[in-house]
């Protein structure tokens, strides 16, 4: 299983550091349209103001965390 981190750039370094890869995006539509593509991803950590309200589908589970502002 494998856990990809979607957030501001200082989110993704942090989880980095941790050894938890990740993605910067800048708005809802990108963390979509990066969990529509990616195939080998189980569970996305997303930051709460990214995080996509209408998403309804039961995988990849999107899991929504504080950021850092």
């Amino acid at each position: 299983m494998k856990i990809e981190v979607l957030g501001n750039e200082k989110t993704v370094v942090a989880f980095l550091l941790a050894g938890i890869g990740g993605r910067v995006v800048t708005s809802r539509e990108d963390v979509l349209r990066i969990v529509r593509e990616s195939r080998d991803v189980s569970v996305f950590l997303v930051v709460d103001e990214y995080y996509p309200y209408d998403y309804d589908k039961d995988l990849p589970i999107l899991v929504r965390i504080p950021g850092r502002r």
